[in-house]
């Protein structure tokens, strides 16, 4: 099969979507479907009045009635509880902040901030036009099943968990700077009252999560991270409602409380002496666990949101009632179709968080060697093991029933206060948001400091400021989180297993030893790592051991803390890794058949370009040079179209290889020959190309030879000193593209910066005597005499950003990596995700990447695209070779040793 369409698999615009597979049955039976009734008592007449109470469900019907239900039913069911005491149906977030007012202290002193801003609202649905829910006599009493009813109690369960999660967050606050062992610097944020961001902020103002209880028709739930909104379907005119079910509403605040966790560490705030006040400064992008249709990161989103749930209620249950409901609905409709009359039987459904759930149709369980393992158990769908499902949906179980795994392990090992299962089931949520929060904020820092003891604000050591110990550096942070090294499960796991070495099995539970801590881990096949700490930017913190110290400026606040950590480098405990296989890279490479698709439809690609934006901005082709007009649907690479291109990579091991991550984006792969001649302007570059020295070229760059390609008689050129910019052997510390720029006779012109990345794709260039892989920059004025208009992403389109290397193909930001789920032993992607049926096979966003072609290209022209590759449980992806207890530096994933350099060749044709 040569080509396959799009069809609708596009990004969605909710990326954070509670979905559910129709037809996902298990056979249990319950009583008879209970219609709807309205209680028609007179609200105001209500013994509730005064009280600001009201009503409401304390959970879902399945639950209360303890059977399956497929109707809403709460006859006897409704307690009284306190909603508000606001007169509109919203609140202000309280939070606890601890700090000590001496140098080196324990004696804390706590501050409550009352925000003045409402942190969450609840309304009926997302019309402009609705209003907010007002009180009636200081009572929230309204007719069971009406839309205020819902609202009122989707008000009072997701102020219930967003309480929670506020004092489990200070409780971490409180542990990692105060309380602690403080060998770890503390990713979670210190000032978080100042800079507002233990909630959802902007420019440490406070935004409001905004609930929508009725908010379209349909049997979904979302959360939507650009518009901080949660989003709630409905069913058969609203007898139906996803908020019925409490389990559902835990799941989605739990997204926005792991948007809140990623971006902790996005807002700083300092003190301005000159103004005597409190500044503030933000990244202008926020970071998002997942950005694609699939990827591990958006699976272990789902997984944390699942989980938020059992933090709640203690159950391993997600959605009793309301994926009974969906499930049911789906299958009468289905049967129905084929003229089946279906009777009041219903069929229960739910998402299970413990292999113990009966939900579970393969062979799993929570005995040793039967747990939910990566990557095997990545396309399960727990109710019919015989569908190959790629979906965030699915891959999030491994992540999700070890989070419970781990919280049962912590309340039978760990030494409580208290006996009271309550407590218990409380305290083990305080260290889990702890470690997710400490986790999260290191993953999602786009200051790159990783720490606040590292801020700017905080250090006294001016020689510090560029300083970076996570995400390469402040501009490139961004990129590095959703693409050159964004999260999966092996860095997600190695972070979180470096703060329960830290957190808990150093500290707050010393019975749950590391031993038992690896051992979990690798029953779910997470032991995907070999040692916990890393070196950042290829920093070691022990250089500063002397300087570091946490200082902490806010509105009227100072506070002080000497902090000496430990510096570790701790090895994996190798007898403790029996399931979690890592593989080598050479085992994967391109199929010798079949080596790429390639898909050219018009609506496809333009379905796509329509969703596609990189930092914030719509991501188009270059307008008059390439686009979806050229597109002709003959599945090949032609001028001016428009191609996604999915590699197809074999797997050649005897293991499964999880997380495959292809790169685009642009690298240091080539060398500058001549860093006295790095303008970019082409009349500042003219002495090589004037003598037709193929050796120049724009800038002088040429292509390293990687893996013996290209040879050096094909063009290409290696060098030794590691210790000058420009070199093949020295890689890229800061990934910036544009240095400076220099004025020569009144023009302003940009220039590369020495180590430069460039674009992937090289072209072949002939002569009379050879042929060689030269620039795109290089060929296009040598071959093909374009000017610097003609080509892709011209100065007209990008300014000082334009890239002469990137004139003939262009890779386009946003969708320059693609992420494949699994790749089965000694099989492709393809025939792995294909193996049920392939002819109904469609491709999705997530699994290609973007290229525009030059129209102006010859029809014959050669290129060498320069893809990057590598998979979640690699064994030399990670750490150095030379030293297994070393991860790679953040800047080493400018260049090509963390990954298998694939060649993709291709001739632009008719």
């Amino acid at each position: 099969m040569k080509r396959k369409e799009f069809g609708q698999r596009i990004w969605p615009n909710m990326r954070r979507i509670f979905l559910v597979s129709p037809l996902l049955i298990l056979g249990v039976s319950c009583g008879d479907t209970i219609p709807l009734t309205v209680d028609a008592s007179d609200r105001q007449a209500t013994s509730l009045a005064g009280t600001n109470q009201a009503y409401i469900y304390p959970d879902n019907p399945s639950v209360m009635e303890g059977k399956f239900k497929t109707s809403a039913n709460y006859s006897g069911e409704l307690v009284a509880r306190n909603i508000t005491d606001n007169v509109y149906l919203e609140t202000q977030c309280d939070f606890t902040q601890y700090f000590v007012d001496s140098f080196d202290t324990s004696d804390y002193v706590s501050y409550t901030d009352t925000t003045t801003n409402n942190c969450m609202q609840v309304y009926e649905n997302n019309a402009a036009s609705t209003e907010i829910l007002q009180s009636t006599n200081e009572s929230w009493v309204f007719d069971t099943y009406s839309t205020e009813f819902y609202q009122v109690n989707n008000f009072y369960h997701t102020d219930l968990i967003m309480k929670r999660f506020l004092n489990s967050l200070s409780f971490a606050h409180k542990q990692v700077h105060l309380e602690g062992e403080l060998t770890l610097p503390p990713a979670t944020k210190y000032n978080f009252i100042d800079t507002a961001s233990f909630w959802l902020s902007e420019e440490g103002s406070l935004v409001t999560l905004k609930s929508y209880t009725d908010c379209y028709e349909g049997l979904n739930a979302s959360f939507s991270p650009t518009t901080n909104s949660l989003c709630y379907g409905y069913y058969d005119d609203g007898n139906f409602r996803m908020v019925q079910d409490p389990t559902i509403i835990y799941h989605e605040v739990g997204h926005a409380f792991v948007k809140i966790m990623m971006n902790q560490r996005n807002i700083t705030s300092g003190y301005d002496p000159d103004t005597s006040s409190v500044v503030f400064e933000s990244h202008p992008y926020e970071s998002d666990l997942g950005e694609l249709f699939y990827d591990e990161a958006g699976s272990i989103n789902e997984a944390i949101a699942d989980y938020f749930s059992y933090y709640i209620n203690g159950r391993t249950r997600v959605g009793e009632y309301a994926l009974n409901y969906l499930s049911y609905n789906y299958k009468k409709e289905a049967l129905e179709d084929y003229g089946v009359t279906v009777s009041t039987n219903v069929y229960g459904q739910y998402r299970p968080l413990s292999e113990d759930e009966d939900a579970h149709t393969a062979p799993v369980s929570t005995a040793s060697g039967e747990r939910l393992a990566y990557p095997t158990y990545l396309y399960y769908d727990y109710a019919n093991t015989d569908e190959i499902v790629e979906g965030v949906h699915y891959a999030s179980s491994i992540a999700s029933h070890y989070l419970v795994a781990l919280s049962e392990e912590l309340k039978s090992q760990c030494t409580f206060s208290s006996t009271d299962e309550d407590v218990i089931h409380e305290t083990v949520g305080n260290y889990m948001v702890l470690l997710l929060s400490e986790t999260l904020g290191e993953i999602g820092d786009l200051t790159a400091k990783g720490s606040d003891i590292f801020s700017p604000y905080a250090m006294n050591d001016s020689d510090l400021k560029d300083v970076f110990f996570v995400n390469l550096n402040e501009d490139e942070s961004f990129r590095w989180t959703q693409a050159v090294n964004p999260p999966n499960y092996r860095k997600f796991f190695r972070i979180f297993g470096k703060n329960i070495l830290h957190h808990i099995s150093s500290d707050l539970c010393p019975n749950f030893s590391v031993d038992e801590s690896e051992q979990l881990l690798d029953e779910y096949g997470l032991l995907l790592f070999k040692s916990y700490e890393d070196r950042g930017n290829g920093i070691n913190i022990g250089d500063f051991s002397s300087e570091i110290y946490a200082a902490y400026t806010g509105d009227s606040l100072f506070t002080a803390r000497y902090f000496s950590p430990v510096i570790y480098n701790t090895a994996v405990n190798e007898d403790n890794r029996k399931n979690s296989l890592l593989i080598r890279k050479d085992y994967i490479d391109l199929d010798d058949d079949i080596v790429a698709y390639v898909i050219d439809d018009q609506s496809g690609i333009a379905s796509i370009l329509a969703n596609l934006t990189f930092e914030g901005e719509n991501v188009q082709p270059t307008d008059g040079i390439a686009g979806t007009i050229y597109n002709n649907s003959n599945a090949k690479l032609s001028p001016g179209e428009v191609v996604a291109v999915s590699l197809n990579l074999f797997n050649d091991s005897n293991s499964t290889m999880g997380g495959v991550q292809f790169l685009a984006n642009d690298w240091d792969h080539m060398k500058l020959s001549n860093s006295s001649n790095t303008f970019i302007n082409r009349n500042l570059n003219r002495t090589a190309l004037d003598s037709g020295d193929i050796s120049g070229g724009l800038a002088n760059f040429e292509p390293c030879i990687i893996d013996s390609f290209p040879s050096a008689t094909n063009g290409g050129v290696t060098d030794t000193d590691s210790s000058v910019e420009g070199n093949c052997s020295y890689i890229s510390r800061t990934n910036a593209a544009i240095d400076t720029s220099t004025v020569v006779d009144d023009v302003t012109y940009p220039q590369f910066e020495p180590d430069a990345p460039q674009p992937i794709c090289l072209v072949q260039y002939s002569d009379d005597n050879e042929t060689k892989w030269v620039s795109q920059g290089y060929f296009r004025k040598v071959q093909l005499g374009l000017e610097d208009s003609a080509c892709l992403n011209n100065p007209s389109k990008s300014g000082v950003d334009f890239n002469p290397n990137e004139c003939l193909i262009r890779v386009l930001p946003g969708a320059d990596q693609a992420i494949l789920g699994k790749i089965d032993a000694q099989k492709t992607w393809f025939d792995t995700i294909t193996s049920n049926d392939p002819e109904e096979f469609e491709f999705a966003s997530s699994e290609v990447v973007l290229m525009e072609i030059n129209k102006n290209i010859q029809p014959g022209t050669k290129f060498n695209c320069r893809f990057r590759v590598r998979f979640t449980n690699c064994d030399d992806c990670y750490e150095e070779d030379d030293d297994a207890e070393s991860e790679f530096s953040d800047y080493e994933y400018s260049g090509s040793e963390p990954f298998k350099v694939i060649n993709f060749q291709f001739t632009v044709v008719d």
